[in-house]
């Protein structure tokens, strides 16, 4: 909220079209933050109240969470630099995302995007139901599912809800970077600079915006499976010696995979924040700060 204040104050001798693109934009981000808040709040408290869901909850709860805040996002209104309705102009020239992101950035996006799903339809195929019908449990490991515990595995009981949720979560990114791209474009010329900042940082935002919870959720993929596979040389899994180290020895390059993938997931986060906060002075900033960020 002290953001908010700030960011919407505005600056004196600014031109009115870009402080009213200032306070739009300061009001978009912390509406979309603070619908982003509440519904992991929401995904904690479910899964505080229904421990049969083990992780379920907690584990989907960023993938929700940054689905909800693209929505809102893309629901609110853009942060145009406005002067267009009293000063109507035309364009014939087209744009497009690629106007205002780099195919390094999109390609990043893509593969975060491919690999969780991926990792959730590998946990989902590698999986087996407990005695209760929960998939919990590794086929990996032949003696009974032993759910919960050591024995936990991310079977389809996380992979569904993570593919749907996956799906939802690039919907909304999708629909979030058009309503960046299509939003109406200043009238004033010598704006135009300002305009195109805007939007590629709206668009910069909006992607580390999404990636983040889907690096978090694949981190949390590979640690969740590697655990009962590291500690396969110690549980009741049917499996002989040879065998329980090899398990072993995967689920260690899994857990270091999870590692590097969760603190990639988290400097994301970081990553948009600093973003959201910036955005709203992307317009003062100018062509050269922004290449320079």
């Amino acid at each position: 909220m002290a953001f908010a204040g700030v960011a919407m104050a505005g600056r004196r001798g600014q031109p009115q079209p870009l402080v009213r693109a200032r306070r739009v934009s300061a009001l978009r981000s912390v509406v979309a933050v603070s619908t982003a808040l509440a519904v992991f709040a929401v995904a904690i408290l479910v899964h505080i109240a229904n421990p049969v869901l083990e992780l379920v909850p907690f584990f989907l709860g960023p993938l929700a969470a940054a689905a909800a805040g693209l929505i809102a996002f893309t629901l609110m209104p853009a942060p145009t630099i406005d002067g267009a309705l009293r000063r109507r102009s035309s364009s014939v020239k087209p744009r497009t995302l690629s106007n205002y992101s780099p195919s390094g950035q999109r390609t990043r996006f893509g593969v975060i995007v491919g690999t969780t799903v991926l990792a959730a339809v590998a946990a989902g195929l590698l999986s087996k139901a407990a005695p209760d019908g929960r998939s919990l449990c590794t086929t990996l490991f032949p003696a009974e599912c032993k759910a919960g515990g050591p024995y936990l595995f991310p079977g389809w009981m996380f992979a569904l809800p993570v593919l749907v949720l996956t799906g939802v979560l690039v919907l909304a990114t999708v629909q979030a970077l058009r309503r960046v791209i299509d939003a109406p474009a200043t009238a004033w010329a010598e704006l135009s600079d300002a305009d195109a900042a805007l939007r590629r940082s709206g668009v910069r935002l909006v992607f580390r915006v999404a990636s983040a919870p889907l690096a978090l959720t694949l981190g949390l993929l590979l640690g969740m499976a590697s655990l009962p596979l590291v500690n396969a040389p110690l549980l009741e899994t049917g499996l002989d010696v040879n065998a329980a180290a090899t398990l072993h020895t995967i689920g260690m390059v899994l857990f270091g995979a999870a590692a590097v993938t969760l603190i990639y997931g988290l400097s994301l986060a970081f990553l948009a924040v600093i973003g959201a906060i910036k955005l709203p002075r992307t317009a003062f900033a100018g062509p050269r700060s922004e290449l320079a960020g």
